[in-house]
Parts: C-alpha cells; structure tokens; sequence
C-alpha cells in the first residue's frame, strides 16, 4: 500500500471516529436533556426545577461570584463562612462575569459540556479498542443505567430511610450541579489514565501527565468531597489488587483480606477518637500492602503521584480540618447529622445488578485467561463499592447511600472499555501461549514505572490461555446486555416524568419587580437583609437579584447570627414576623406581596414603613403590587 493510500485511509478512519464520537455526543444529548425540548419556555436561561432546594444554594455561590463577591460566605446573608466544597461553583461564577451570562447560563452550558467532554472521550476509546465505528455509539448508554427501581418500587428511583435515595447516573447527572461535573472529571481522569499506561508512551511523558492527573484528581475533593472518595478508592483498591495479581503476592494477599474486617471492627473507635476524616482515611487500610508493594515498585515513583493527589486535596481538607479542630458548629451539625442514610444489603444487590454482573463475568474472564489487569480492575471495583455503600458500618457515616451511587456512576463510565477489551479476547481465544502483543496490555502499566522483571517479559514464561468456547462468550455478552436492558427502564420512566421536565421560572413580571425592589433595598441600605413573606421565595429571590437575603441552607453553611436567621426562617414559614429576631439579624429590610395571605402590612402597620412600590401583570392575568418595607 502506497503512503498516499495510506493516507488516505487513516484520513477516513479519523473522518468517522470523529462522525461517531459527534453522533456519541449528540445521543447523549438527546437521553439527558431531549426531554425539555418539548418543555414550553425552555432555554439556557431557565433553570432546572429538579430537588430544586440545594441547586438554589449553590446557585447562590455562583450568583455572589458572578457579581464579584469573592469570600467565603454562606452564600444567602453573605455572613459568617462556608467550609463547603465550591470550586466549581466560584468557577463557573468568573465564567458568567467574564462572558456577561446570567449565571444560570453559565451553569447550564459548563455543566453539559464536562458531561460531553466524559462521553467524547470515552466513545473515541471505544472505537479505538474495538476498531468498530459503531460501537462508539453506546458510549451515552452507561448513563442512562437504572436500578431496577421500575421493577421494585414501580418508579425512577428506590427510597431509603430519612432523605436517602437510590438511582442511576442519569439522576445524578440531571442536576448538572458540582456533584456531576466532579464525577465526570472523575471518570475523565480514571479513563486518561487508562489510555495513558496502556498504550506505548515515552517515561517522562507517563510521569508528567500521571502528575497532572493526580493533581486534577485531588483537587476534586474541593468542588464534591464524596465523589473524590470515590475515585480514590477505585485507584487504590484497583491498583493495589494489581499489583499483587500480577507478582502473585500471596502473602500480601492474605494480609489484605484480614485488614477488611479489622476496618469494620476498629473503624467505630478511630472514627469515635478522630471524626469522619480519619475514619474514612482508614477505610484504605486494606489497599495499604498492595499500595506500598507498588510504591517499592516504581522505586517511589507511585509516592509521587499520591503527593499530587495530596496537594490538590488539601485547600479542601485544611480548612475542613481547621473547622473541626476549631469546633465550627456547622460542621459539627453535618457530621452529627448522616444517620439512618445506609444501603440495605438486598437493595444494594438488586440496584447494581447492571454493573454487578458484568464485574462478575469480567472477573471470571480474568481468572480464565490469566489476566491481571481485568481482575483487578473487577475485585478494585467490588472493594471500593463495598466498603463505601457500608461505611456507615465501620463508623465513617460519611451518607453511604450517595458514595454507592458515585462508585455506581464512575464503574458505569468506565466497564465498556474492558468489556469491549474482555469480549475481544475472548471471542478470538485459542489454547495457546500469550502473544506478546496481548500480554502488552498488562506489561506496559509495569514498564517505565519500574525495570520489567524477567517474569514479565513478554514471552518470558507466558502463561497459557485455555480457549473459551463462542457460544459461552455470546451469553456472556447476551446476559450483560439483557440485565442492562431491563435497567434503561428506570431512565424511560425518568425521562417522560414531570420532575425531568419541570423549569424554574425566574424572570416573570413579578420576579422583576421583586428583583428590582431587592436592589433598590441594597443600594439604599447596604448590608441589611431583606425579609420576604411566605408567599415571596427568598433563594429565587437571592439569585435573580444577589442581595443578601435572611435566609440560610441548612446543609451548606451557617450566616453569623444563626439563631436570629433560624428564627425568622421558621416565622416566615408560620406567616409571622419575629420583630426581635429580624432586628437581631440586621434583616430590617421586607419585600411582601399584595396577594399574600400573609397581609403583613395591615398587621405590623406599627412596625413597618412603606419604602417603594411596584404592579405587577402576570401572563395569566393575575397582578398584584411588591411592596418594599423598612422594619422599625
């Protein structure tokens, strides 16, 4: 073949990578966000009205970022401090005051486009492993995995004790909040580095871009602590059964096996004397043999890339650290509040099926052919979901439920490669000695991170490989497909549901005058809160003006005065002005209106004197007036 024809060739093989990778893109597109094409009013600008409560507050962050409010605040009264993980938000808040997008903007396009950058990615390396066009195109498909909630609570979801709930990445990605955008940097971070140790790469190239990976991976813990746990546990228990696969360390297997149930009967004690962060530091513990193994190894190399993920980690872990050692009482309410959140052992089972029997297959494949790098990649998976989904066990308490869906999530985003690896193998099988060329796959993550041993050579003793018939691969694969099948039902009912649809109206005749009222209030009296009533929705209200508001996210973080803020919050719930309160508070400014049933204004005529007024026309034809008050 001429090196023209060559080039031609490669040309049209890049042409349809790329044609699959952007039909990839748009599939997915279509199964996380088509549904709101048929939403009346849907744009970028309107915001998604889905467990609306909490994106509101990190809305907030992104709203006071926008307008150059940049402090650690609790983000509603812009008082006392926020230990909360909010890089992303403060992130995409510059992006909105640098572009000039309505932070509601900002957050629509950066969320979708890390999940595109996720699907992208993964869909090009599935066509490269597979050298088949077409499978590129079910790289959209992981997302959509249920939990067989249609099956058994006849629903998307399956509900737990207290607030916790269990359901597939597609729920955790609707949100487009910093949880889904960390879990996608998350899975992009497991799958470069994927690409990068296993495939030809010169040592130094390896080594720079594994720092810099380590490092985006640390710095994760600052935009969603539970899904850098996650990914941590994934590396390590993965790497670390790695490791003792591949140089058959039976006694550093042992040791293993045995730290498992020493984390579940020491870790109530270390998180009693140490707290959450300790425990969960010690949930590792069975990793450690494995992982020191590797460090020896790569003659420290590995150590490096642990300080990496150390140092991205630690603005995060610092000021966490700082705020517990200091007793912040915010902190110590979030701790003292992850009860009654676990995963039962049935329910656990039957939600991950989708994903437990493929683990279970590949594992098995790895037994079968002697490979490594898939058993670990299955046992490191099974490890790190076990330990996480039942922390609440050995003491960590860290709301087990939602590390279960991460780990759910990143598995998802990252088992297509090495099935599409396994089935590969598997249908080409002969009973023969492993080429060299195979044996690549597991020896290149061994070169240049430390001198190959004569053992790992390839050729150099090659394990033999005992043929797998054809029909045993395709029922295999059959089975695999048919469970994940059965699981998409969960995301169909999603996706036709009112929930997925549902978009937050923020720009409405009455949310203008509101708005308006709100910054007369803050230009006029600067730093005094403004007090709506009950009919008046104080987070909207905070993120289409970005006033301070008197009101606070119970699970974010705590304004300064506290006590005072909580008593007007609950007041306002009752219909009731707390005069004491809201002067304690510094939230002597009030936005009331007209049709509320509230009528603060004939009932504190006393206490409140009128400011400023605005008419409303909503597009039913209903009107009101927004009236602005100052509490005396």
């Amino acid at each position: 073949m001429t090196d023209a024809r060559v080039a031609r060739v490669s040309g049209r093989g890049r042409f349809r990578t790329g044609a699959v990778v952007a039909a990839a893109l748009l599939l997915h597109l279509i199964t996380q966000a088509g549904m709101y094409l048929a939403t009346p009013g849907f744009s970028l600008g309107r915001f998604r009205d889905y467990f609306v409560h909490d994106q509101l507050g990190y809305l907030a962050i992104v709203k006071n970022f926008s307008e150059g409010l940049f402090v650690a605040v609790e983000p509603d009264t812009e008082t006392g401090a926020n230990t909360y993980p909010r890089m992303y938000y403060e992130a995409i808040g510059l992006v909105a005051r640098v572009t000039g997008w309505d932070p509601i903007v900002a957050w629509n396009v950066c969320g979708m486009a890390v999940q595109l950058v996720l699907v992208g990615l993964l869909a090009g390396i599935l066509v490269g492993l597979s050298r088949r066009w077409w499978v590129g195109l079910i790289a959209p498909v992981p997302f959509m995995l249920g939990t067989f909630s249609r099956l058994t609570v006849t629903g998307w979801y399956t509900p737990l004790e207290s607030h916790a709930v269990i359901w597939g990445p597609f729920g955790l990605l609707h949100t487009l909040n910093g949880e889904s955008v960390s879990l996608s940097l998350a899975a992009i971070c497991l799958l470069s580095l994927g690409l990068l140790w296993l495939r030809p790469a010169r040592p130094r190239t390896r080594v720079l871009l594994t720092t810099l990976i380590s490092l985006v991976l640390g710095g994760l813990a600052n935009v969603q602590t539970y899904s850098f746990i996650a990914a941590i546990y994934l590396l390590a228990f993965g790497l670390a059964t790695w490791v003792i696969l591949r140089g058959r360390h039976y006694v550093l297997a042992a040791l293993s096996v045995v730290l498992i149930p020493v984390v579940f009967l020491a870790g109530p004690t270390v998180a009693d004397a140490g707290g959450q962060l300790p425990a969960l530091v010690f949930g590792l513990l069975p990793a450690v043999p494995g992982m020191i193994a590797l460090i020896v190894r790569s003659r420290g190399t590995v150590l490096l890339y642990c300080v990496a993920v150390v140092l991205g980690a630690s603005p995060q872990v610092v000021q966490t650290v700082v705020g517990l050692v200091t007793g912040d009482p915010f902190l110590a309410y979030r701790v003292a509040s992850n009860t009654k959140l676990g995963v039962p052992l049935e329910t656990g089972l039957i939600s991950g099926l989708a994903l437990i029997v493929p683990l279970i297959v590949v594992l098995t494949a790895a037994i079968w052919r002697k490979r490594p790098l898939w058993g670990a990649y299955a046992l490191g998976a099974a490890l790190a979901w076990i330990l996480l989904g039942t922390n609440d066990l050995w003491g960590a308490n860290a709301e087990p439920y939602r590390l279960y869906m991460d780990v759910f999530f990143l598995v998802a985003a990252t088992i297509l490669p090495i099935g599409v690896m396994v089935l590969t193998d598997l249908w080409n099988a002969r009973a023969e000695p492993v080429p060299s060329e195979v044996v690549e796959a597991d020896t290149a993550a061994t070169a240049n991170v430390a001198d190959t041993q004569p053992s790992d050579a390839p050729g150099a003793s090659a394990p033999r490989r005992r043929a797998v018939p054809r029909w045993a691969v395709l029922v295999a694969a059959l089975l695999c497909v048919g469970i994940a099948t059965v699981s998409l039902t969960d995301w169909w009912v999603f996706y036709r549901a009112g929930v997925a649809r549902s978009l937050l109206v923020t720009d409405s005749p009455r949310d203008r005058a509101l708005t308006e009222l709100a910054l007369l209030s803050a230009q006029t009296h600067p730093g005094t809160l403004v007090m709506v009533d009950s009919c008046i929705d104080p987070r909207v209200l905070k993120v289409t003006s970005g006033v301070p508001i008197a009101y606070y996210h119970l699970g974010m973080a705590w304004p300064t005065d506290y006590d005072a803020i909580a008593t007007i919050v609950s007041s306002r719930l009752s219909g009731a002005i707390d005069r004491d309160a809201a002067i304690e508070g510094n939230a002597t400014q009030v936005l009331t209106d007209s049709e509320c049933g509230d009528d603060w204004g004939d009932r504190y005529a006393d206490d409140l004197v009128e400011q400023s007024t605005l008419p409303y026309t909503q597009p039913d034809g209903s009107s009101g007036t927004i009236t602005l008050w100052g509490l005396e």
